[in-house]
């Protein structure tokens, strides 16, 4: 009997025991959430471009001579107008001077024939002077006039020649190396091409886009009267190109089309695009190799999800969506277009909801968690002594397994 007391006295001093134990607190993990938004998102077409001269102006020496002097600096900017050669002139002075002198033996005989009619018309009239004479002397007048003509086109030609000595820049631009040394004979007899100028504001880039893009950048030219302007001004589509600079980042001023190729490649299906884009500090160089980009056309009223709210698995893609009630629901979405603003979901999301991006590797489905804005999270990270939601890192501590395990 003492027995059966004893016993039935350590029972009940365990179930004591027992309930005494403190129950394992659920512990509610904080979790970094964006908002679903919904806007017009733009789609781009990206193109490998280069870049060339809006003008490439060879200089050439128009008349044979031998260099004096070269007047620029090789690579460097020059203005319109600018001397860059001087050639030898003391042969075309000389040619000058003689055409000059051969003028005025013209004009003497051009005067002396005037003369000459003035004096035997009355005379012809008078029948003092037989048609004969008057005939030749009238004869003799038109001759000397053709010759003086003659005398003067060659003088101006001369004059000509004697400006070509001096060859000046046609336009503004950049300079390139020059072919002809000091003494070099140049002309038809010699060097022809002296150097090259490059007018590089503004620049041109051109890219070659595929006959689906030019579809969709048609698309968007909705009314007849844009196409038919397009068309006249040597376009056959309208948009702003933007492009990338070697280090990466976007160019600062925009791109116009101003030309595109009226049929389309067999070999590649593709065509040529031209944009017209400033280049006022000199940025850019002919022959540069960069990136493009024209907006084809636009998804109206998308549904928007930060990329790093997105995670894959076999199955397909999918996001960790936080409920009113505070419980994660796993959910699958449909891509539909990757832009630079996020992924852009066709089902799946609707507009409005918050879907997790920091944390998401301590979440699972049906877990509830404690939801905070980016704001937030970021004013926590500005803010010491305030604690924060660390980062994912790229696999889960031995922590975070064991704390799943007994979740589970």
């Amino acid at each position: 009997m003492l027995l059966n007391k004893y016993v039935i006295g350590c029972v009940c001093l365990a179930a004591l025991l027992g309930c005494s134990k403190e129950q394992p607190q659920v512990i509610v993990e904080e979790v970094v959430t964006a908002e679903v938004k919904q806007f017009d998102v733009p789609l781009y077409g990206n193109y490998v471009a280069r870049t060339d001269a809006s003008l490439d102006v060879e200089v050439r020496a128009r008349i044979t001579g031998f260099v004096q002097s070269v007047e620029f600096v090789e690579g460097s900017w020059v203005n319109e107008g600018d001397l860059l050669y001087t050639i030898d002139d003391r042969p075309y002075r000389a040619k000058l001077n003689r055409v000059k002198a051969a003028l005025q033996k013209d004009q003497a005989a051009l005067a002396k024939a005037k003369r000459d009619v003035t004096r035997l018309k009355p005379l012809y009239e008078q029948d003092a002077a037989s048609q004969l004479d008057y005939d030749n002397a009238i004869s003799i007048q038109e001759q000397a006039q053709a010759s003086l003509s003659a005398t003067q086109a060659e003088l101006e030609e001369t004059k000509l020649d004697l400006e070509y000595t001096r060859i000046t820049a046609p336009i503004s631009g950049m300079v390139g190396s020059s072919e002809a040394d000091l003494g070099a004979l140049v002309g038809s007899n010699g060097i022809s091409l002296l150097t090259t100028i490059q007018q590089i504001d503004p620049i041109f880039v051109n890219f070659n886009m595929s006959a689906l893009d030019y579809l969709n950048a048609k698309r968007r030219m909705t009314s007849m009267m844009e196409q038919l302007q397009a068309e006249q001004q040597g376009k056959a589509l309208e948009g702003f190109v933007r492009i990338s600079l070697p280090d990466g980042s976007e160019y600062r001023y925009w791109g116009d089309v101003s030309f595109t190729d009226p049929k389309i490649s067999p070999k590649t299906g593709t065509f040529k695009v031209r944009a017209k884009l400033p280049n006022p500090n000199s940025e850019l160089l002919p022959g540069q190799y960069t990136k493009a980009r024209i907006k084809l056309s636009e998804l109206k009223g998308a549904i928007v999800v930060p990329e790093e709210a997105t995670q894959v698995e076999q199955g397909g893609i999918y996001v960790m969506v936080v409920l009113d009630s505070g419980e994660i629901e796993r959910r699958f979405i449909v891509v539909e277009h990757y832009g630079e603003q996020g992924i852009v979901a066709s089902a799946g999301l609707s507009a409005g909801e918050q879907v997790v991006v920091k944390g998401l590797h301590r979440i699972r489905h049906g877990q509830q968690v404690k939801a905070i804005s980016l704001a937030e999270f970021e004013k926590r990270q500005l803010t010491p002594n305030t604690g924060t939601i660390p980062l994912a890192p790229d696999k889960p501590s031995k922590q975070d397994d064991e704390k799943n395990q007994q979740g589970a």
